[in-house]
């Protein structure tokens, strides 16, 4: 094994490429480099076919990936809900402050007539 097979992970390229018969689709090739992958679409597809060469990015685990165990389960539920609950205070007590501002609106417009 060489250092450079090491040191350079293989990573995935996509290129948008023209076929012979003039439609265009999206390639991909597994290589070190992206001067690497430029090459091999060129020499696959010939150096005017190929639009645009770029490296596609490797999926990360985040939270919305990884499998998580019941009692983890049960505790991003419970936390789910509270913050839904608090949501839920939060729209009611704003519901609450314009139900009151508009009596207090009405109230001062049916006190004070208009003058014509």
């Amino acid at each position: 094994m060489k250092l450079f097979e090491i040191t350079s992970p293989i990573k995935t390229y996509t290129a948008r490429v023209r076929l012979n018969n003039g439609s265009t689709v999206t390639a991909t090739e597994r290589t070190e480099s992206l001067n690497y992958a430029r090459q091999i679409f060129q020499h696959k597809y010939g150096s005017k076919n190929v639009f645009s060469v770029s490296e596609l990015s490797e999926t990360v685990i985040d939270e919305a990936n990884k499998t998580l165990t019941p009692q983890q389960l049960q505790v991003k539920s419970l936390a789910d809900k509270a913050k839904q609950i608090n949501q839920q205070k939060k729209q009611l007590l704003a519901r609450q402050a314009m139900t009151k501002a508009q009596e207090k609106m009405r109230d001062a417009s049916e006190s004070t007539p208009l003058k014509l």
